[in-house]
């Protein structure tokens, strides 16, 4: 009998309903069972959000959430870390709980981080500390994570400290204030004013963003603030127009309206305008 011809009549048996199909010496043999599945990382999300203004500033704290496709309890051992990129930096964000199918990272926002248009997730892997695992039901969790793109909703400022004593600063660049006739940093009480005011001189309309100062100032909504002049900062805001990121920032201090009145209060102006004292 041909090899072909036995092997035809091998498999003819297991047709019957008898034992010839069972396991043994020289026998058909069945597929080993798979071992235990490793569970996976779903997503990752950004469960935290800025206290105020759309950014974070020094002290708040990043919370990330990494979901697991089972849905099962994670042990953990050790200190295990999510990698995400805060501007040109990577950090590490520890592992802070574990529950059901989610685990939970978190990062305080340190003196000097900043990222302009939002913090993101790299696709990689979570790293571990020497001995440290993640296992579901016996089995170790598969590391990998998918890649979580910048969001805007999650900019960081922390170049100063909300109440940091700074001054009026006026070397600027990328906005020519000789184009709106003035000679120091300007400021306004709300941030709309302001924020039109500078993106009118990102479109290159230097007229238009002095027509929008003039009239807000006339009106006292803006005011001039005087290179050198003391400020405490408060509080900030990364906007973003036609690709273009700017940092607004609100600083107390004095200013100064029509006909030369000094007003000291809050007001909203570019990163730029400030600086530490010399």
């Amino acid at each position: 009998m041909s090899r072909a011809a036995a092997r035809w009549a091998a498999a003819a048996l297991c047709l019957l309903p008898l034992s010839a199909c069972e396991e043994g010496e020289g026998g058909p043999t069945s597929p080993e069972p798979d071992g235990p599945a490793s569970a996976q990382i779903d997503r990752v999300e950004i469960v935290s959000g800025p206290a105020a203004n759309g950014t974070y500033l020094g002290d708040e704290e990043l919370v990330f959430s990494v979901l697991v496709t089972s849905g099962e309890e994670v042990e953990t051992t050790g200190e295990v870390f999510l990698i995400f990129d805060l501007g040109l930096a990577s950090q590490p964000a520890v592992l802070a709980a574990s529950e059901a199918g989610r685990l939970e990272f978190r990062y305080r926002i340190r003196r000097g981080d900043y990222d302009g248009d939002g913090i993101s997730v790299p696709e990689g892997e979570l790293m571990f500390s020497p001995g440290a695992t993640l296992r579901i039901g016996g089995a170790d969790l598969d590391a990998s994570i998918r890649e979580l793109p910048a969001n805007g909703d999650h900019r960081v400022f922390a170049r100063y400290s909300p109440g940091e004593s700074l001054v009026f600063d006026t070397t600027l660049d990328r906005f020519p204030l000789d184009s709106l006739g003035l000679s120091g940093a300007i400021g306004c009480a709300a941030i709309e004013d302001f924020a039109g005011i500078v993106e009118a001189l990102l479109e290159g309309n230097a007229a238009g963003a002095a027509a929008l100062f003039q009239v807000a100032w006339q009106t006292g909504r803006c005011a001039t603030l005087n290179a050198g002049a003391p400020a405490i900062f408060l509080s900030a805001a990364i906007a973003e127009h036609r690709n273009e990121i700017y940092d607004l920032v609100l600083a107390y201090g004095p200013g100064a309206n029509p006909g030369s009145q000094e007003i000291t209060t809050n007001w909203w102006t570019l990163g730029d305008f400030l600086a530490e004292p010399p």
